[in-house]
């Protein structure tokens, strides 16, 4: 009785934050089971796909092109961050005047486990049944099977099957 409370209460919450987002303007489509909690934030103008059985902590911050796979778990407080500001010019503009850089895409697969805070710049990617550690900053790939932690994100080990 208690699970199918707890689907129901998933379905309905899961539906509404999906209609909020269209009625947004903003480029989301999600799979079956898709539950989202409360302060999940996807900013305008980027696109986001997120596949089946995904569950997305409190307040997870999206202003990247995202996908995510299939059963993936991300925990609370995880940003995913888009292209940054231009930084090299000196002296003739403002960094706040300068723009953005380039607007890669972030790519979750599917199996997925992201910590509580973590940070994903633009350009990331995680492998299949991959797992970033707590408060990691990842910046590059993340391998098959692998743990990664730490700031900025390095290799911690294999999991074993």
């Amino acid at each position: 009785m208690i699970e199918a409370i707890k689907f129901i209460k998933r379905f309905i919450l899961g539906g509404l934050i999906r209609l909020k987002l269209r009625l947004t303007f903003v480029d989301f489509k999600s799979g079956k089971n898709f539950y989202p909690r409360s302060g999940f934030y996807v900013a305008r103008g980027y696109r986001v796909r997120v596949g089946h059985n995904v569950y997305i902590g409190r307040i997870t911050h999206i202003a990247a092109n995202v996908t995510i796979g299939n059963d993936a778990l991300i925990a609370s407080c995880v940003s995913f961050v888009g292209g940054d500001h231009k930084i090299d010019g000196t002296g003739e503009a403002l960094i706040r005047e300068s723009g953005l850089g380039n607007q890669l895409p972030i790519d979750i697969g599917d199996d997925v486990w992201i910590g509580h805070g973590c940070i994903i710049l633009a350009g990331a990617k995680m492998a299949r049944g991959s797992v970033l550690a707590a408060g990691a900053v990842l910046v590059g790939a993340v391998g098959e099977y692998e743990v990664w932690g730490g700031v900025p994100a390095r290799f911690i080990r294999k999991r074993q099957l």
